[in-house]
């Protein structure tokens, strides 16, 4: 491709605020690969995204970086190894509401975040958007900190089994 000047301000991007989607389902009934968009119409798919603090849905997958020696080479090389993805500790709103965080992760254990990004919050799911599935396993339910403002929150650990790519829901 030739050299093109890059446009000021860089490329359009999608504005997070409004334009993220959690659905949670306990157990293990969403396929990673082929997502069914009557899943997440079902009894058992509940839109959490709301609340979840701003810091409590957090996930990384940061990439093992290994040393790869050469005889004599005079200088070290790496290569790049195991993905480990990592979730830090769910952080959401105490509430005793039907459909919230609260209520929906209480029991722990097994569960599935299905995660649409870049599609309005408002927009019911359709075949063909894009969404990840994270299969995860989900401690007990902790008082969060409190320092006298704001809401009470509940804090839980997340053990990842895996964290999907992003596919398209399937009719």
């Amino acid at each position: 491709m030739a050299d093109v000047a890059e446009l000021f301000g860089g490329p359009p991007a999608v504005d997070q605020s409004g334009n993220l989607t959690i659905w949670a389902i306990p157990g293990r009934t969403v396929s990673q690969t082929a997502p069914s968009v009557a899943l997440l119409g079902g009894v058992s798919a509940v839109r959490i995204t709301y609340s979840f603090t701003p810091s409590g849905w957090a996930y990384t997958a940061p990439q093992e970086k290994l040393t790869d020696d050469r005889l004599t080479s005079p200088q070290g090389r790496q290569a790049l190894g195991k993905v480990a993805p990592e979730f830090s500790d769910l952080v959401y709103v105490d509430s005793i509401a039907t459909g919230s965080a609260a209520v929906t992760l209480a029991g722990g254990g097994e569960f599935q975040f299905i995660e649409r990004r870049n599609v309005p919050q408002t927009t019911l799911a359709v075949a063909a958007q894009k969404v990840r599935v994270i299969n995860v396993n989900l401690g007990k339910q902790l008082p969060g900190s409190t320092d006298g403002t704001g809401k009470f929150t509940l804090i839980q650990a997340v053990a990842v089994e895996s964290i999907g790519e992003p596919v398209a829901l399937v009719a």
